[in-house]
């Protein structure tokens, strides 16, 4: 099935990216910085994939639309809507997912890459 899925988005032109380790943070006014909530590791379970398209991206075949895509202190990042942008490290190896709800709380998803194009 992974092997589908690579075959699928390299014949599109798409990057995959699977996730081994996942941190969820939500910011903290007090300290003025992200703190770690929960972490899950996935080396022993499928991984979460990520597709990058030109204008979509999904994750574990839910599929979000790219609004737009920048540069931000070295890093790509991809924007779903005003509230959600995603920006990946390369130095770093990591994926940041931030979003906003609508209480006012921001969180962020920090994502360990394990496998780029299944290498």
């Amino acid at each position: 099935m992974i092997n589908l899925l690579f075959l699928l988005a390299t014949a599109q032109a798409a990057d995959v990216f699977e996730f081994c380790v996942a941190k969820k943070q939500k910011w903290s006014e007090r300290y003025q910085r992200f703190e770690t909530e929960q972490v899950q590791t996935y080396y022993s379970y499928p991984t979460i994939q990520f597709i990058v398209y030109q204008h979509s991206f999904e994750v574990d075949r839910d599929s979000h639309p790219i609004m737009e895509t920048t540069t931000k202190n070295g890093m790509t990042c991809w924007r779903e809507h005003e509230n959600s942008e995603i920006c990946y490290d390369r130095n770093k190896g990591e994926m940041y997912w931030e979003w906003t709800k609508r209480s006012g709380d921001t969180f962020r998803n920090v994502l360990s890459v394990c496998k780029i194009n299944g290498e």
